[in-house]
C-alpha cells in the first residue's frame, strides 16, 4: 500500500509559533538558524528551508537564481509579510551588521594607521572613502554611500 505524503507546505504553518510580528519556525533549525523541515523530491528525501517553503506557498515557485531575504533579520521567521525575493547582490546588501570579526563594530570601517579606515564593496569591487578621525564620521561616510549604491539596505535608510 503507497504511503501519501502532505506537501511540505501543509505541514509548514503546524510548526509555526505566531507572534505580533515574526513567525517563528519551531521545528528544526540549522546551525546559522534557519528553519529545516523533510520534503521530497523524485522520490528522493531532502531537507528544505521553511522560510523558502513559505514563500514559495504564498507566492509561487521562486525563479532559479534568486533568494527570499529575511526583511526581519529573523532566520527562523516564516511570516510572508517579511520575506522577499532577491537577488545574492541584493540579500547581501540587506546584512543586519557588521562581520563577527569586525574590530570597530561598524559594518565597512576598520583601523588603520591611527584613524577610522571607511570602504563598501559594490558590484565586487571595493570602494575606498578615505580615512576619518572619529568613528562616527567613517561611519556617516559608509552609510551614505550605501545608500547611494545599495538597494536593499533597509537598515541603513531606517537610520
Amino acid at each position: 500500500m503507497a504511503r501519501t505524503v502532505t506537501p511540505a507546505s501543509e505541514r509548514l504553518w503546524a510548526r509555526v509559533d505566531k507572534t505580533e510580528t515574526c513567525w517563528n519556525w519551531t521545528g528544526s533549525l540549522h546551525r546559522s538558524g534557519y528553519g529545516l523541515m523533510g520534503g521530497n523530491a523524485d522520490g528522493r528525501k531532502i531537507t528544505l528551508r521553511v522560510h523558502r517553503v513559505a514563500f514559495a506557498a504564498v507566492n509561487g515557485e521562486i525563479p532559479e537564481g534568486m533568494q527570499v531575504d529575511h526583511v526581519c533579520h529573523n532566520r527562523a521567521c516564516v511570516n510572508p509579510a517579511h520575506l522577499r525575493l532577491t537577488t545574492h547582490k541584493e540579500n547581501q546588501e540587506n546584512r543586519s551588521g557588521p562581520r563577527r570579526d569586525c574590530k570597530s563594530g561598524v559594518r565597512g570601517v576598520y583601523e588603520s594607521r591611527g584613524q577610522w579606515a571607511a570602504e563598501v564593496r559594490h558590484h565586487g569591487k571595493r570602494i575606498y572613502l578615505g580615512r576619518f578621525s572619529t568613528l562616527p564620521s567613517a561611519e556617516a561616510a559608509v552609510v551614505a554611500k550605501r545608500n547611494e549604491l545599495f538597494t536593499h539596505n533597509d537598515i541603513d535608510r531606517a537610520a
